[in-house]
């Protein structure tokens, strides 16, 4: 039986009350096979935005202080506008033409898929290979800060900022896989003391690129070759970056032992179903990630979206103990991955009735 003849029977087998409700309560659809063609915002073809339909906590993060933080973080002297700095940051590091940096911006995807198929990337090695020096992520990641700036992105560095202000914690501060280096700079405008850490050389240069034209000041650790120091920082962001680490037991120690007591983590997992667009992302479903997460000794404190601030507790404390007990009875045991796999059948079935 195909998959589209399995979805119908399905359909047929939800009685219409159960659709219903199922439309409710179902978590929101996984993300899918490929992202697509980023949107310019500076294209008159790209569909006017509808602020009033976000969640309250998105609305206020786009007018937030810390948004308008975030633009002076991409802006250059000389360059008020956001989306000609950037182009400028992208133009400057890669010798491309301003015009040619929007089309790779905006197709970085295919842009990646060539050069995850350009060598083998069966290994750890190979797959460190790949990460060490895409030249892709640069012109995605800076481009999606600037849809942030626009609300064409979530915004999620600033978001992350204001649930940690919130927390009222210390002062130092590690961007964990800090990609084009956006987040690092809106943390230090916030007053931290700021480490960009990344296993990719090529967007470290890349960030330190940025970074220096704009006379900032910024640590870096390339985790290739350097440790992180234990019991240093406060806060640590990994945002969008833990679906990409194959050894994750070992990082989360890691990041455990180079936070100080009661330290936070902000951190999310996002999986994608396998597809050479998502090749990169090594994890199709997060149960296990957030149960390692649980076991290194990280607690969750407070949500935002998809993304999680964890409390760093000592993981023999009986409260954690309880919780990665609970963990194996609940959240990895057979029949939670039974019910994952019946909800992701229902909402598809659902989304194609619908569609």
């Amino acid at each position: 039986m195909d998959r589209s003849m399995a979805l119908a029977r399905t359909r047929r087998a939800i009685p219409p009350w159960a659709q219903r409700v199922g439309a409710k309560l179902l978590p929101p659809p996984p993300p899918p096979l490929r992202q697509g063609v980023h949107p310019d915002p500076a294209d008159p073809a790209t569909p006017p935005l509808d602020p009033q339909s976000w969640p309250k906590v998105q609305q206020e993060a786009f007018a937030s202080a810390e948004m308008e933080q975030f633009r002076a973080c991409l802006r250059l002297p000389g360059i008020p506008e956001v989306r000609a700095a950037v182009l400028d940051d992208l133009s400057s590091y890669s010798g491309l033409p301003p015009e040619e940096c929007v089309e790779r911006s905006r197709n970085w995807e295919s842009w990646s898929v060539e050069e995850w198929l350009a060598a083998d990337r069966s290994g750890p090695d190979r797959l460190t290979s790949f990460y060490r020096t895409t030249e892709s992520w640069a012109f995605d990641l800076l481009w999606y800060a600037y849809l942030q700036t626009e609300g064409y992105g979530y915004p999620t560095s600033v978001m992350a900022l204001r649930a940690i202000a919130a927390k009222g914690n210390g002062r130092t501060h590690l961007d964990f896989g800090s990609g084009a280096g956006v987040t690092s700079q809106l943390f230090a405008r916030a007053g931290y003391e700021t480490t960009l850490a990344d296993i990719s050389t090529s967007l470290l240069d890349f960030a330190r690129h940025r970074i220096i034209r704009r006379g900032e000041a910024a640590q870096f650790i390339d985790l290739n070759d350097e440790k992180l120091d234990t019991g240093r920082y406060d806060v640590i962001t990994a945002l969008d970056t833990l679906a990409h680490v194959p050894d994750l037991a070992d990082v989360m120690a890691g990041l455990h032992a180079a936070l100080r007591p009661g330290g936070r983590l902000v951190t999310n997992f996002d999986v994608r179903p396998p597809s050479p667009e998502n090749a990169w992302h090594l994890y199709d479903d997060d149960l296990d990630l957030r149960a390692t997460v649980h076991r290194a000794g990280f607690m969750p404190s407070a949500r935002f979206g998809k993304y999680v601030v964890y409390r760093r507790v000592d993981p023999t404390e009986a409260a954690q103990r309880l919780r990665v007990l609970s963990d194996q009875l609940v959240l990895t045991s057979r029949p939670r991955r039974v019910i994952r796999r019946q909800s992701r059948r229902l909402a598809a079935a659902l989304r194609q009735q619908a569609g």
